[in-house]
């Protein structure tokens, strides 16, 4: 079961690095749930992820989320990864300012059926931001 975990996540973050939503929402179940913690945001369902999505590719077209490290237990794992790109438009509260970034997160997934029901990420917007020029950044 963990090689087919780990395919999923591997197919999961090479859909977010192609800008390719139909296969980033094959990765999840119906009902799923996909939680921002620092956007502080809650998708449910498909149709929640596939408009953050898009929403992403819009305001990042060349947005990259490669994982670093996948650890798997039963039906759930966790891993590392770092996003890149350059934010050349508007996201939900956050100006587009043509820089680029590279903020390190991880994430938190629960599988069920071959599929993510859950996924919560947890990484810096403090470290996004003052790399977009928005606020200082960290010493």
């Amino acid at each position: 079961m963990s090689d087919e975990i780990r395919r999923l996540l591997e197919r999961h973050y090479a859909a977010w690095s192609k800008a390719d939503v139909e296969g980033i929402i094959a990765c999840f179940t119906d009902d799923c749930v996909f939680e921002d913690m620092a956007l502080q945001t809650k998708l449910e369902g498909k149709e929640g992820v596939r408009g953050f999505a898009q929403a992403t590719f819009a305001a990042i077209p060349d947005f990259r989320w490669t994982p670093t490290i996948i650890l798997i237990d039963g039906s759930r794992a966790g891993t590392e990864w770092r996003m890149t790109g350059t934010q050349t438009g508007d996201f939900p509260g956050i100006p587009g300012t043509g820089k680029s970034f590279s903020v390190p997160g991880s994430s938190v997934v629960e599988i069920r059926a071959g599929q993510i029901q859950r996924n919560r990420d947890y990484w810096s917007l403090a470290t996004y931001l003052g790399q977009m020029g928005l606020m200082p950044k960290a010493e």
